[in-house]
């Protein structure tokens, strides 16, 4: 089996599903076949295909097309029919199989429409994403015989639990993706809490480097979103204490600095 296909196979077996794989249909590979029991009762069954792109770029112009063409090949096919049933005749009480297709990269201007298209011809969408990102994050410490599980979980503990070297891995992301990170990190609870603890030194690296140095915008920020009623006004007297202070200094500095005549 190609990784994805491994990786989603696993995925299914850490669901309670009892799966069957390296089926071939005239020289090709049908996809993983996947049957959930309930007190030995069969109650679900999953035909599943993967077609895992990076780039995106294998979809057609049309739509309509598009789909019609991966169902016809993925699961309408008359030599993958039947090689399904075949694997499918001993197991008794079948209602329905259920068609998912995995995906990779999905274009965001389409991915909507895309997604729609299928469920509308009884095929559900699973972004591959999705499953290697739950497969990454239920990986724990023990040891794991499958290579491709095994290469998921040094990438984990390995690399995207060390900080420093995580953070090198931003330069594979466009700057828009990065923008993007930064904010669906930022509305997660527990890296608000985090925030939280940072110190001051870095919040004011942070505020000095943003595009908020327009007092207008940054008064602005500061009224509507930061400040509440039980700071606002503690905050502003802070603010009309330190610009009296500095009034003071200048004013001291001032003096120091009259010249000789005026004092004759």
């Amino acid at each position: 089996m190609s990784a994805e296909k491994e990786i989603v196979n696993y995925w299914y077996n850490k669901n309670g599903f009892f799966t069957i794989n390296n089926i071939k249909a005239a020289n090709r590979d049908v996809g993983v076949l996947a049957l959930k029991f309930k007190k030995e009762k069969l109650e679900e069954v999953h035909h599943i295909e993967v077609s895992c792109s990076i780039s995106g770029n294998t979809m057609e112009k049309n739509l309509d097309s598009f789909v019609k063409k991966t169902i016809d090949e993925k699961f309408n096919n008359k030599s993958v029919i039947s090689e399904v049933n075949k694997n499918l005749k001993d197991f008794s009480g079948i209602k329905k199989i259920k068609k998912v297709l995995v995906l990779g990269m999905l274009p965001k201007s389409r991915k909507k429409e895309l997604i729609s298209g299928f469920k509308n011809k009884d095929v559900i969408v699973l972004e591959f994403h999705d499953v290697l990102s739950k497969v990454i994050g239920e990986l724990d410490t023990q040891y794991y015989k499958n290579d491709i599980i095994r290469t998921l979980q040094l990438v984990k503990y390995l690399v995207l639990s060390e900080p420093s070297t995580f953070a090198g891995l931003s330069n594979v992301l466009s700057s828009g993706s990065r923008e993007e990170f930064l904010r669906a990190i930022l509305e997660q609870e527990d890296i608000i809490k985090e925030f939280r603890k940072t110190n001051e030194e870095r919040l004011a690296e942070i505020l000095k480097h943003a595009s908020i140095k327009d007092p207008e915008k940054l008064a602005e920020l500061l009224q509507e979103s930061i400040l509440n009623r039980r700071t606002r006004k503690p905050f502003f007297e802070t603010l009309l204490k330190m610009q009296g202070l500095k009034k003071e200094e200048k004013e001291e500095i001032i003096k120091r600095e009259m010249p000789l005549d005026n004092f004759f």
